[in-house]
């Protein structure tokens, strides 16, 4: 037997094709630095800040798989991989959960992106 294809068949895949994408990441991205001075302590932080922007949340349950199958309410611990299909890049806003992820184009573009998602169960 190979081991290698053994694990990658193991996995559940899942192929969405022509995904609209409509939320926009953000106007502005803006770098923050506090300072915080008490009596005990100092500190300063640092943090980035993204102004305006509404990205997309997406359900797994809501999305169909080529062969319009419905995806199951929730996957262990999934990857969502972007393929665009037009001139629109888009990507997963932070990070996926077991119940969905967050989806948005970059911002400067007036057009929706489509895109076919490819969901990989990593176990």
């Amino acid at each position: 037997m190979n081991i290698t294809l053994d694990y990658l068949r193991g996995r559940r895949t899942w192929v969405v094709p022509n995904f609209v994408v409509w939320g926009d990441w953000s106007l502005a991205s803006f770098l923050l630095l506090y300072t915080e001075i008490g009596e005990t302590s100092k500190r300063v932080m640092l943090a980035r800040n993204n102004l305006g922007g509404l990205d997309q949340s997406v359900t797994f349950e809501t999305l169909y798989d080529f062969r319009g199958n419905q995806l199951p309410q929730t996957i262990n611990n999934p990857k969502v991989m972007v393929m665009p299909k037009n001139e629109v890049n888009c990507f997963v806003v932070g990070t996926e959960t077991e119940t969905g992820f967050r989806i948005a184009r970059f911002s400067g573009s007036e057009k929706t992106g489509l895109a076919d998602l490819m969901i990989v169960e990593m176990g």
